[in-house]
């Protein structure tokens, strides 16, 4: 069940990545000890503030929160859209936090669905409204996060975000961006693709995600590989949690398809670039369901990654 939200949050994390996010000017660079921002929380009772990029995502049936500080913490929450409510954060719900700091040594995320005790993680996070209209949010949150390859652990506290920004579609993809795959037979060619290289989540080390997806993300197909990727075939097993291939037919996380068989070949990788090509063709099969399966093949993609 782990690994199998650990896939879900990934794949969200990487559409809010490719959505809209707010730049900031930090206002309080002569004045650091003043408490501003519209989205701010305490860890391990230490103030902190999304003074770098603070925003927010709303389609295929998730809401993905994320703000950045100027010194490198992250927080990013990921949560089944039920609109204005009060989730919980735990190893058994598809809603999920992460935490990760650039400076310390080991930059590798702390999540709300890592622990090996009760207590180690989790939480609670409360949209309190959402204006549709002007496509903004408010809300709190307070939660643990645990990092399982250490045993280290940070306490989030006091957490808000206040008329939060978020976009509900994706931006059109680069004009020199390719992508596409035959779902069932049918040849499929997503309007928008999203390239991302995100950091370590553990158990993954750091990633490159590459989606194919409507606009709004009714409907996606995603690879996540390995960020040192080198050109050669890889097994696409969702279970090893390195290659992976998902497909999501519709919004609704519990229809959710993974790879459990298939194959991802790399062309070429050009790290300075960040321009990757490959083929790849999967079984997908519903983790709550393996009756309930998809065909992809011929696949084809040559994406810049951000």
């Amino acid at each position: 069940m782990q690994k199998y939200l650990l896939g879900l949050f990934f794949i969200s994390t990487v559409l809010f990545l490719g959505s809209c996010q707010e730049e900031i000017v930090d206002p309080n660079t002569t004045n650091p000890g003043a408490v501003t921002g519209n989205f701010k929380a305490k860890i391990n009772s230490t103030q902190w503030v999304a003074n770098s990029i603070a925003g927010a995502s709303r389609f295929s049936g998730l809401i993905n929160l994320t703000g950045r500080s100027s010194d490198g913490k992250l927080i990013t929450i990921t949560l089944t859209d039920s609109g204005v409510h009060n989730y919980t954060l735990d190893d058994m719900s598809f809603n999920v936090a992460a935490y990760t700091d650039s400076t310390l040594t080991d930059p590798s995320a702390f999540t709300t669905n890592q622990g090996v005790n009760p207590g180690d993680a989790g939480g609670t996070v409360s949209i309190t409204s959402i204006d549709t209209a002007n496509k903004r949010m408010s809300g709190t949150f307070s939660f643990k996060v645990f990092r399982q390859a250490d045993g280290l652990q940070r306490t989030i506290t006091e957490g808000s975000f206040t008329n939060i920004s978020y976009a509900t579609s994706l931006p059109p993809s680069n004009a020199t961006d390719t992508f596409r795959v035959k779902i069932a037979g049918t040849m499929w060619v997503p309007p928008t693709i999203v390239g991302v290289k995100t950091p370590a989540l553990p158990p993954l080390p750091s990633q490159i995600a590459i989606t194919g997806t409507t606009a709004t993300a009714t409907k996606s197909v995603g690879l996540i590989m390995p960020a040192a990727i080198t050109p050669g075939s890889y097994t696409l097993d969702f279970w090893g949690l390195q290659y992976i291939g998902q497909y999501n037919p519709d919004t609704n996380p519990n229809n959710s398809q993974a790879s459990v068989s298939g194959t991802l070949t790399i062309i070429s990788h050009n790290t300075t670039t960040k321009r990757i090509r490959g083929t790849f063709n999967f079984r997908a099969e519903t983790l709550l369901n393996p009756l309930i399966f998809t065909e992809l093949t011929e696949g084809y993609f040559s994406v810049t990654y951000q």
